[in-house]
């Protein structure tokens, strides 16, 4: 008899396969997208919406700082349980181990000069001077880790009970954007802490200058023309070049003038005085065109008014008076200030999103599918004898 439960499996491994990548790459980039804009001091969360190709690397980022501690303390953890025949002990390890270890090589990562640093020491130098803050984020981040490694465990790795699935989805959900919001917020309060491993840079020494005698520099050698030179013997005859003119003659001295005063001469004679008529008569509009001189006896000149143009329109309003926002920009008023208290509750403003809900039901939709996926998977393996 055939055995059609290998024709069913491997469509579901490759299916689940599929649905758990999608999954992880949306739940990467919504994990840091919420824990960027609140590192930088925002309230609210902006979302931007990028392609699966923008996307690609951020789950194998997050793999690499999560894998680093989970990896050994999987390993220690399953040895405890099979000796102590406790099957919680096999994810109680791993998830205290993560507990404590994660947000230092995330923290480590956001402020190294690479993102793939998994250990700074500037990290824990910032979280030692702030030993309450980190100490409530620790203690705050606890039930919130719990949460979300048994909303794991009840979404990919229980068979059966679909309707543990359905529950453990949304959860997960919640625990990872709540963990982001927390670690965000402890980064932004530890940017204001001093930086313990900056250089100071060391100022050049200046250069003195050359001393007089034997350490001065030699003159420039004097410069010797072609006539000064020895011809250059041809079949045509002795050739020699020319003079290469290498700077102008020194100017000549100019004698100094002295200003002296005129002798007084006689008065010119007055100009007769010619009486100034308007043209009488309605002129011709081209007539205004018209030069006048002193020629003509009814020449009057054209009266000057005033400026049609007034100088506050000249320059634009905006320039002499700016706007209030303008004026925030230049004083930074809108700089990201020290939180005067960290855990507060701002934390939970950006679940009032309409674009944090949007995100949270496209993930747990994601979710649902890739954990139905391995449900069916591990139904159908004919290893496991399902």
């Amino acid at each position: 008899m055939i055995d059609l439960r290998a024709l069913l499996f491997v469509p579901a491994l490759v299916g689940s396969a599929i649905c758990a990548f999608v999954f992880l790459t949306f739940a990467a980039h919504y994990y840091l997208t919420v824990l960027e804009s609140t590192a930088a001091g925002a309230k609210e969360v902006t979302w931007l919406g990028e392609g699966l190709t923008d996307m690609f690397g951020k789950p194998f980022y997050l793999a690499w700082l999560l894998c680093l501690w989970l990896g050994p303390a999987h390993i220690i953890g399953r040895s405890l349980a099979s000796s102590t025949q406790l099957a919680w002990v096999g994810l109680a390890v791993p998830v205290l181990v993560a507990w404590l270890l994660y947000p230092v090589s995330q923290l480590s990562s956001l402020g190294a000069s690479s993102l793939w640093v998994p250990l700074h020491p500037q990290a824990v130098a910032r979280l030692v001077q702030k030993p309450a803050m980190a100490l409530g984020f620790f203690v705050l981040t606890l039930p919130v880790f719990a949460l979300g490694g048994i909303a794991f465990k009840w979404a990919f790795l229980t068979s059966g009970e679909w309707s543990l699935l359905f529950a453990g989805v949304p959860l997960l959900v919640l625990a990872m954007f709540l963990y982001a919001r927390l670690l965000g917020r402890l980064a932004f309060a530890l940017m204001f802490t001093r930086d313990l491993f900056k250089r100071k840079k060391k100022k050049k020494p200046k250069k003195e200058a050359p001393a007089a005698g034997a350490d001065a520099e030699p003159a420039a050698p004097a410069v010797v023309q072609p006539d000064e030179l020895p011809p250059i013997t041809t079949p045509d005859g002795e050739l020699a070049g020319y003079n290469v003119l290498i700077a102008d003659d020194p100017p000549r001295p100019r004698k100094r003038v002295r200003a002296e005063m005129a002798e007084e001469g006689p008065e010119p004679p007055p100009a007769p005085n010619r009486t100034q008529r308007k043209p009488t008569g309605s002129a011709h509009p081209l007539d205004r065109a018209r030069t006048w001189t002193d020629e003509d006896e009814d020449a009057t000149p054209y009266g000057v008014n005033a400026s049609e143009v007034r100088a506050e329109e000249r320059v634009p309003e905006a320039v002499l008076k700016p706007t209030a926002e303008a004026m925030a920009l230049l004083d930074r008023r809108d700089a990201p200030k020290p939180p005067k208290r960290v855990w507060t509750a701002e934390l939970f403003v950006f679940f009032g999103q309409p674009a944090t809900i949007s995100a949270m039901m496209i993930l747990c939709g994601a979710g649902v599918l890739a954990g139905a996926m391995v449900r069916v998977a591990r139904q159908f393996n004919p290893v496991a004898g399902g």
